[in-house]
């Protein structure tokens, strides 16, 4: 499918080379497309991926990834055409460096406020981008990647892409669930700092 990443830092260049590689079609979206650092995304992407504004990206998408700073996303969100799309929220709202949250519910509820003909589905914020890069772990262990949104379709190809790239897709509910895994970013973010970041959150089950 063809999906949008919007954000070149970190995370929007991580996730793109991994949905290239498994045989996406990745388009980023920037405020300036033809910024030497984002044709270097794209080069390194390689797989056709190409780079061109938010509002082109998002055309032709059948999903669209949120990966911009926290404080540019409900604005840019609010400008463009998001009607029907599957929308992957991996923004986390938070402030810097007591890692509170920002807003009273969860980024994942603003940006479906904020697109409401959207299928917002809160998705990529529980780990680092360095996990997204690469997922695998010693042993038969999956990192685990939750899901949460109103739409059972969206979040169904939301647990599907985060398979394809070796997590385990694990539906967390409605989108108001996006508070609890908002938290669970704060918590991966407080244990990184203290204890690396080459580690991720897993599910256990017997």
């Amino acid at each position: 499918m063809t999906i949008a990443i919007l954000g070149t830092g970190s995370v929007g260049s991580a996730l793109g080379a991994a949905f290239a590689t498994v045989g996406h079609t990745v388009i980023y979206g920037s405020r300036m497309p033809d910024r030497d650092e984002v044709q270097r995304f794209v080069a390194r992407t390689g797989h056709g991926a190409s780079a061109t504004t938010h509002a082109a990206a998002v055309t032709d998408a059948e999903v669209v990834v949120l990966a911009t700073p926290w404080e540019a996303t409900e604005a840019l969100v609010r400008s463009l055409d998001l009607a029907g799309k599957v929308v992957l929220d991996a923004t986390n709202p938070l402030s810097w460096p007591d890692l509170g949250l920002v807003v009273e519910t969860s980024a994942g509820e603003v940006v479906q406020e904020a697109a409401p003909e959207a299928r917002v589905v809160k998705a990529f914020s529980t780990v680092g981008a360095n996990i997204m890069a690469d997922t695998a772990f010693a042993g038969d262990v999956r990192p685990a990647m939750f899901v949460a949104g109103d739409d059972a379709d969206a979040k169904a190809i939301a647990i599907e892409l985060t398979e394809a790239l070796g997590f385990e897709g694990i539906d967390a509910g409605p989108i108001r669930r996006s508070r609890a895994l908002e938290q669970m970013a704060v918590l991966w973010i407080h244990t990184a700092m203290h204890g690396g970041r080459e580690m991720a959150l897993g599910l256990l089950r017997r």
